[in-house]
């Protein structure tokens, strides 16, 4: 399994790096298909945990993996304009390679210091997407608010790496970090402690108040950078967020409480404002922090359905989410706007564009059969078990998803359409290529849903 995951990382590599003088799109699609194949020929035993001092393969950081060489070929799909504009492609290419060479090492790394630097050299890279090919001169101040919140937020918990190497002479992810809390005299320290170790994740995902910067982040980048910010970059919270939550379970249950209430409360306020909002892009952007809000409860509750909903919601979430801006972006390039009150009436031109975004919204609802449904159900379990008063305001929040996704869906696709709206006549077989390779694994990983249950350790 470790060769086959390698040798993916370094076809697709290579694969970028030729793309930038000759893209051929059915070539990416060759690399696409391979992950499905590298996944389902893959016995489960292979998939459990291999180990070395700086490595680490399981579950949960091989399907991570997948899903970021798996967008960012997307990606390079999606960005057929900039390459054949030659709108510096080579220094674009470039970008690419790196976010996926830093996400790949932040994965696969198995000592807190190496993924915290791969997790910050992701930043990198994505601010120069945003900056370098955003659309509108706002993209500056959006590129600062990225910098600021998560290289603030991240400096706690380089303290805290810095401690753990003071107390336990090792960084590795494998060793409980329980003592560190347990010694300590004062309680409120102890969980003082514990938000900083898990305040940088929290931002990165983003937890409702600390989530400005993704909505500016996301209408400013072009569509390539909202694919990674959504599909991957989200997932980089979420990932460290499992690493710290199983070696740390005193202190979670001090103050894991407050988060949790306060994602579920989230939920329900992003759900109001979406319901207002007539911007497709910045819609797509507020839904994420709702969903990366159910993750935010799977995980804190400690238990191992809401790890695993909280794993099979990122990878559903980073599919769906990346399929939503592709299609937002069409329609951008089309009209030059995102406005609800212009986009309308696509079914009655190019009704195969509102078949997937149907299909796409349904997965954002949670919808059978899409493996967001299977998450869902396993986040519910989680946080019924954790506090029975917490179904109250869950199943509001799930409602408002449904209600707001909707509402996008019906006001772009039904009412009278103008003029403009005609070019759609004249669209590429590549998007439609695009839009199924995001709904193919979205509807099809439920087959073989053993392959994301983690066995935790």
């Amino acid at each position: 399994m470790m060769k086959m995951v390698f040798s993916l990382v370094f076809l697709s590599l290579i694969n970028i790096k030729l793309e930038v003088t000759y893209f051929k799109w059915y070539s990416v699609s060759v690399l696409v298909f391979a992950c499905f194949f590298l996944v389902s020929l893959t016995p489960l035993s292979e998939m459990i945990k291999i180990l070395s001092n700086w490595v680490v393969l399981d579950t949960m950081s091989i399907s991570l993996i997948l899903l970021s060489v798996y967008l960012v070929l997307m990606m390079v799909l999606s960005s057929i304009n900039i390459l054949n504009l030659n709108n510096f492609a080579n220094l674009y290419m470039f970008m690419m390679v790196l976010l996926l060479l830093s996400l790949v090492l932040s994965f696969f790394s198995s000592n807190y210091l190496l993924f915290y630097a791969a997790f910050e050299l992701s930043l990198i890279p994505t601010l120069f997407i945003i900056m370098g090919w955003g659309y509108q001169p706002e993209r500056l101040q959006a590129g600062v608010y990225f910098m600021l919140y998560t290289l603030l937020a991240s400096l706690p918990l380089l303290i805290m790496i810095l401690s753990l190497s003071n107390n336990f002479y090792s960084l590795s992810m494998f060793n409980s970090l329980t003592n560190l809390f347990l010694f300590e005299t004062n309680q409120y320290f102890a969980g003082l402690m514990f938000i900083m170790l898990i305040l940088a994740f929290l931002v990165k995902l983003p937890m409702y108040l600390t989530h400005l910067w993704l909505p500016k982040a996301h209408l400013e980048a072009p569509v390539t950078g909202s694919m990674i910010l959504a599909g991957v970059l989200l997932k980089l919270g979420g990932y460290g967020l499992m690493r710290i939550v199983g070696k740390t379970y005193f202190s979670l249950n001090m103050v894991g409480g407050l988060f949790l209430s306060l994602s579920l409360v989230g939920m329900i306020i992003i759900g109001l404002i979406c319901c207002r909002l007539n911007d497709l892009k910045a819609l797509v952007a507020y839904s994420s922090v709702a969903h990366m809000g159910l993750v935010i409860c799977g995980i804190l509750t400690g238990v191992s359905w809401g790890l695993n909903g909280g794993l099979m919601m990122m990878i559903s979430h980073g599919l769906g989410s990346s399929g939503l801006f592709c299609f937002v972006n069409m329609i951008y390039e089309r009209i030059n706007s995102r406005s609800l009150f212009l986009n309308k009436g696509i079914i009655a031109v190019v009704p195969v564009f509102t078949l997937g975004m149907f299909l796409l919204c349904c997965s954002n609802i949670s919808a059978p059969p899409s493996i967001n449904l299977l998450s869902e159900i396993s986040l519910i379990i989680s946080v019924y078990s954790y506090d029975k008063l917490c179904m109250l305001l869950f199943p509001l929040g799930s409602f408002l998803g449904a209600v707001f996704t909707f509402y996008m869906f019906s006001y772009s696709q039904h009412g009278k359409f103008y003029l403009a709206v005609q070019s759609f006549l004249f669209n590429f077989f590549s998007e439609l290529h695009i839009l199924t390779l995001h709904l193919l694994p979205i509807n099809f990983l439920i087959l073989k849903n053993d392959l994301i249950f983690i066995l935790f350790y």
